[in-house]
């Protein structure tokens, strides 16, 4: 290829121009053979090629792809991590849902189970029916709670004080009362229960059918007949059985004092539990007198006039208390 030395300054910018593929004017006329244009477009590009390779630095170039993928890297794993996170959660959301669900059915089943208590005060008598018919009779200063609806398979109640039990027969379905720390089983009987706590001790009388009465943990029990009285002492955890001597054990709830030949000193025993006043005895020789009597549903006053006149006593009230005194002779 020759050199052409009449190409002035304005055609060698056309035809580099023309050498890069640049857009030229219609009207440009380039004083260059169209062969030699061809040789010398080549000859540019691989030109510029080679300058292009050398400003280009390969190590350099690979450091910083490097540079690029470890920046790059703790994106990944964050977002491993995050997915991660998410899964755990979906498990974790999905574990809580169960328990709630489960939580519900067991609030619904336990809904059966729901404890009512009753306290009788100084007021006077209550009965209440249990849900299978069971009738308890409560004495005063006493608790009782029970369930609105029995389990399947048993069941329980539990009192502070003294009940009279009437309780509906099923044999597949015990009835429990716990009393302190002793425990009272029976399947359909009527009894009583006294386990006031002041007292040390829970007592159970059978009236009809029979009753099994064991101590903390079942490592003792009696079983109780009618007429049967089984004694629980807490202190010394000592359960024993015995004849009920007592006729007046259920007075409380019926109002029938039978006495026989008892003493004085027990009469006003029984008359100060079971109508809940303070009656005292100054003298210590009316201890000992016997009375003969059977009052069925009478008021107090009626009982110390029939006590009075029988050994010739007097009664004289001082607000709460009633004395029974010797006459004046």
């Amino acid at each position: 290829m020759k050199a052409n030395k009449n190409i002035t300054q304005e055609d060698w910018e056309l035809l580099a121009k023309k050498l890069f593929d640049e857009p030229t004017s219609q009207s440009s006329q380039i004083p260059v053979d169209e062969d030699e244009l061809r040789q010398l477009q080549q000859m540019t590009k691989q030109i510029d090629l080679h300058y292009r390779m050398k400003e280009y630095d390969p190590p350099g170039a690979l450091s910083q792809v490097k540079s690029r993928i470890q920046t790059k890297k703790p994106r990944a794993i964050s977002r491993s991590l995050v997915i991660r996170a998410l899964k755990i959660a979906a498990v974790l959301v999905l574990a809580l849902l169960i328990g709630s669900i489960a939580y519900l059915v067991g609030q619904h089943q336990l809904g059966s189970q729901h404890m009512t208590g009753l306290v009788v005060d100084d007021a006077g008598l209550s009965q209440v029916e249990l849900s299978d018919g069971t009738l308890v009779t409560l004495n005063r200063d006493t608790r009782i709670h029970y369930p609105d609806h029995f389990a399947k398979d048993i069941r329980e109640v539990s009192i502070e004080g003294e009940a009279f039990f009437e309780v509906t027969p099923n044999p597949n379905k015990p009835f429990i009362i716990h009393a302190g720390e002793a425990t009272v089983k029976v399947l359909g009987t009527s009894f009583s229960v006294n386990a006031y706590p002041q007292n040390d001790r829970v007592e159970v009388i059978v009236a009809s059918g029979k009753v099994e009465v064991s101590k903390p943990a079942n490592l003792h029990k009696i079983t109780l007949d009618r007429g049967d009285k089984g004694t629980f002492i807490n202190s010394s955890k000592q359960l024993t059985k015995s004849l009920n001597t007592d006729p007046n054990f259920l007075a409380w709830k019926t109002r029938t004092f039978i006495f026989n030949e008892t003493a004085l000193a027990e009469v006003v025993q029984q008359l100060n539990k079971v109508y809940r006043v303070q009656i005292e005895l100054p003298d210590q020789q009316t201890n000992d007198l016997l009375l003969n009597a059977h009052f069925e549903k009478e008021t107090l006053d009626f009982i110390l006039e029939v006590i009075s006149t029988t050994h010739g006593l007097q009664i004289e009230k001082q607000g709460e208390r009633y004395l029974v005194l010797k006459k004046d002779a």
